[in-house]
């Protein structure tokens, strides 16, 4: 006995049922894609804003640290005379 292999069918009622599911899921999808777009555009402002006060901070790290770096240059400079002033 030959096997049969598996049919199966597929009437145009089965495909215009399946066309019509996916029309209501693509009209959902656009009904949320501008709140979508929107969440974007606000998303990308508020990391556009703590990226500039990232940097600002920074910057202020970096004056302090050149800050120190010249008043440790200038009394690395004056200690040879401060020593010299002590010891006379």
């Amino acid at each position: 006995m030959a096997e049969q292999e598996p049919s199966m069918r597929v009437t145009l009622r089965d495909v215009y049922t399946i066309v019509m599911d996916l029309k209501s899921q693509l009209e959902k999808l656009n009904q949320n894609l501008p709140t979508t777009a929107q969440k974007l555009e606000d998303h990308e402002q508020e990391t556009k804003e703590q990226f500039e006060d990232f940097e600002a901070r920074l910057r202020a790290v970096e004056r302090r640290v050149w800050q120190v770096f010249g008043v440790a240059g200038f009394v690395a400079a004056a200690m040879p005379l401060l020593v010299r002033f002590i010891s006379v």
